[in-house]
C-alpha cells in the first residue's frame, strides 16, 4: 500500500476570469476577501485572501478552473514525484518565491500543484 501525502490544507485555487478587476470586486463584496495587489500580468495571480488560503486570479486563458494547489511536507512532495515517475505521468518542478512546487495532470486534465512551503 503507498503511503499517502501528509496534506497540509488545500493551500490556494486558481481560477482565469474572463474580466479579472470584475471578478475581484465580486469576491471583495460577497465573500469580503482582501486583495494584496489588484494588477498583475495576466499570466501572473492576483490573490485574494489570507495567506494560505487563497484564490487566485489569472487573466491568460479562458474562464475555468487553472488548478488546485495542495501543500504538504518535502517527504510528500518526493514520494509524489516519485510515483508519478513511476507512473509514467509528467509533471514539472517550479520554485516559486515562498515554495517549491510540482504540477501535473489527472486523467481528466485537471491541472493540480503539490506545494512544499519554502517561507
Amino acid at each position: 500500500m503507498l503511503a499517502p501525502m501528509n496534506v497540509v490544507r488545500i493551500d490556494h485555487v486558481s481560477l482565469n476570469a474572463g474580466d479579472r478587476a470584475r471578478s475581484i470586486g465580486f469576491y471583495e463584496d460577497v465573500l469580503g476577501l482582501s486583495v494584496s495587489r489588484r494588477t498583475s500580468p495576466p499570466d501572473q495571480p492576483v490573490f485574494l485572501g489570507p495567506d494560505r488560503a487563497q484564490l487566485g486570479l489569472f487573466a491568460d486563458r479562458a474562464p475555468g478552473l487553472r488548478h488546485v494547489a495542495l501543500a504538504t511536507d518535502r517527504a510528500g512532495q518526493i514520494r509524489v514525484a516519485a510515483r508519478l515517475e513511476a507512473l509514467g505521468v509528467p509533471f514539472q518542478p517550479v520554485r516559486h518565491m515562498s515554495h517549491d512546487s510540482i504540477y501535473f495532470s489527472d486523467p481528466d486534465g485537471m491541472v493540480m500543484e503539490v506545494i512544499v512551503p519554502t517561507a
